[in-house]
């Protein structure tokens, strides 16, 4: 059997960035092998597992010549060269028959669900997890599934695996977390749903090594960022000669030793404060639009419509600057409740002018469309705070087995 081994582990060493464990980490992966089978094919059970000839398994299993459980001297089985291959049909039929879905084999003693994982098979995983697939397997350099699927990125899979009761901080032979593997490998949507799951960011490895370091050997900005906001120790200090990890990271809000910038009028708490921020980016809106508005009711159109555009834009510009002293996450305005106050400021200004000004004018005269107004007035101010509370839930994917387009 041909195989490839993939390097995962910390870099070499040297004089001037955090040092990796004293052992090199090694991910042994699997490939098909190349051989020309030695039996037909109709003969050759793990080559049928391979390319899905279901219907040849079943004979022999049926007529007794090979047993589900099969394993050949490395004590791989079919169940592992399905898996691997994306042969779902053929994972089930072997499962029913009574494989073992936690039978260790190849070189690295993966299970047919490690093997799947390391080529992102979603539905062959969940498959087997369904059928009693132990996620807190270890293969021979200790890493379980969780940590597979942080390694290589997939961010599918490492959500279905969190809902399989492993521990997020479960940590491999050196003592690093799937944290730690995010932020080495540099995958900034792992690393977050990571620390939304209760990851540690301050864990530390066998070397004292925490997230925030080890993103900083891969040099990811994103990863860096995110464990900031999420409270990494900028000081943690390490096993070895107490280095610590740079502090001035990317932050304009921190000065080159680390420590917080000192901001006018007061503003440094308030900036740094996720929750005042949050309803600062959600009323401020509420200023541009009435803003806008008033210089367009105020000044012949020509004017008007350029000046509170300017105007708007203007204000736009100094709420960015102020976000970027912020949390990382406002920095982006699609991420803050700018956009929701923007539509709840208009919301807002459109229902105060209709009652202070049209509705005791109109009242008498046009009671129908008043009462029309406010009732659709009304439904759209419902729906959309429904909206804006409710949980958005998920769309399920669907089964293979069930869902023969593509």
């Amino acid at each position: 059997m041909a195989s490839s081994t993939l390097t995962t582990g910390p870099p070499p060493r040297s004089s001037n960035s955090p040092q990796p464990p004293a052992s090199d980490v090694e991910l042994t992966t699997v490939q098909n092998g190349d051989a020309a089978p030695s039996l037909p094919l109709e003969e050759d059970i793990m080559q049928c597992a391979r390319i899905g000839a279901i219907e040849h398994i079943q004979r022999m299993i049926e007529s007794k010549k090979v047993a589900a459980t099969y394993a050949d001297e490395e004590g791989i089985t079919p169940l592992h060269w399905a898996a691997i291959n994306n042969q779902y049909a053929v994972c089930k039929y072997l499962i029913d028959q009574g494989a073992d879905v936690n039978k260790k084999g190849g070189d690295s003693g993966a299970t047919p669900a490690m093997w799947a994982a390391q080529r992102c098979h979603f539905y062959i995983v969940h498959l087997l997890l369904e059928n009693g697939a132990d996620p807190l397997t270890q293969d021979v350099q200790g890493y379980n599934i969780l940590h597979l699927a942080t390694i290589d990125g997939n961010a599918l899979l490492l959500a279905l695996l969190l809902h399989q009761n492993i521990p997020v901080d479960a940590p491999d032979p050196q003592g690093h977390t799937s944290l730690m593997w995010a932020g080495y490998k540099g995958w900034p949507a792992l690393t977050d749903m990571l620390l939304r799951w209760g990851a540690s960011v301050n864990a530390t490895d066998d070397s004292g090594f925490t997230p925030l370091h080890w993103a900083l050997v891969k040099g990811s900005k994103p990863c860096i960022e995110k464990l900031i906001e999420y409270g990494a120790d900028r000081f943690a200090k390490t096993n070895e000669v107490g280095k610590a990890a740079p502090s001035c990271i990317v932050r304009p809000s921190y000065t080159a030793d680390g420590h917080p910038r000192a901001l006018p009028f007061g503003l440094a708490s308030l900036l740094r404060d996720k929750s005042k921020m949050s309803k600062f980016f959600f009323l401020f809106p509420f200023v541009i639009v009435f803003t806008g508005l008033y210089i367009i009711s105020h000044y012949t159109v020509y004017i008007a419509v350029p000046a509170a555009f300017g105007v708007a834009f203007l204000m736009q510009l100094g709420l960015q600057y102020l976000g970027n002293h912020g949390p990382a996450q406002f920095r982006q305005i699609h991420k803050t409740p700018y956009l929701a106050g923007i539509f709840s400021g208009t919301l807002f200004l459109v229902g105060l002018t209709y009652f202070t000004s049209i509705l005791p004018s109109t009242f008498s005269t046009n009671p129908l469309f008043n009462a029309l107004f406010v009732a659709l007035y009304g439904l759209t101010s419902y729906f959309y705070y429904i909206a804006a509370i409710s949980d958005p839930g998920w769309s399920p994917n669907s089964h293979p087995a069930t869902n023969n387009a593509l």
